[in-house]
């Protein structure tokens, strides 16, 4: 059976034991589940949140972003734009002194994630990731744009930094998607990044044997913090 899938914020009927954060958003309060332990994920995953979203920042400081996500949305090039852009794309973070890693989306895109050392704001990550995106766009306009609407993009892919805002998320590593074969967001070396490579092979039957042949990459890759040009 399909049906519509829906974004939930707050969630109803929690127990006491699981762990939440208070967060005051530009309107009103809502109330976050704070997953720290296996607890807290089995209880989501009972309540059949399938596909789990993060923030960049963690309590108690969520002013202060542990990363910086630079997201890669492909137009009709497909796969094969994105592996360009991607390979662009870290040529320019080396250029500025910084390691991208890189990460599939779960559907079609891929992320390539900047870990953070302490101190940043929102702000300025943001404006990085504009700047930084622009500087690409100015090269590969061909096939990749800024522009949000669909309808102006004209085929190309976009080039997304606006999760690197207060209060906006990022599928998290390994969360399953709601799409056939139930493929997952996976953490992946610069090596994998080719025109060969099917994302959709990273899926619930093959995770497991994924862990086991390269690993948590996703946390290994957040130990290497950075501190971003001013």
């Amino acid at each position: 059976m399909k049906a519509p899938g829906f974004f939930r914020h707050e969630m109803s009927g929690m127990p006491a034991w699981l762990p939440t954060l208070r967060v005051r958003h530009e309107e009103k309060t809502l109330r976050h589940v704070n997953v720290k332990d296996e607890e807290a994920l089995l209880w989501l995953a009972n309540q059949s949140a399938l596909t789990l979203h993060m923030w960049l920042s963690r309590a108690p400081k969520l002013a202060q972003p542990d990363m910086l996500v630079l997201d890669l949305d492909p137009g009709t090039g497909g796969w094969s734009d994105v592996v360009t852009v991607a390979m662009s794309l870290r040529e320019k973070l080396e250029a500025y002194g910084l390691r991208g890693h890189p990460k599939t989306s779960g559907k079609r895109g891929l992320h390539v994630v900047v870990p953070l050392a302490p101190g940043h704001t929102y702000a300025r990550t943001q404006a990085f990731a504009d700047r930084l995106f622009s500087e690409l766009e100015a090269d590969l306009g061909d096939i990749a744009t800024t522009e949000r609407s669909i309808g102006k993009r004209g085929g190309r892919l976009y080039l997304d930094a606006g999760q690197n805002a207060r209060g906006k998320t990022v599928v998290a590593p390994y969360s399953l998607r709601a799409k056939d074969r139930a493929p997952f967001s996976a953490p992946v070396k610069w090596s994998e990044v080719t025109k060969k490579l099917d994302p959709s092979r990273f899926n619930l039957k093959t995770l497991r044997k994924r862990l086991d042949a390269v690993g948590d990459l996703f946390t290994e890759a957040m130990k290497d913090k950075q501190t971003l040009p001013k």
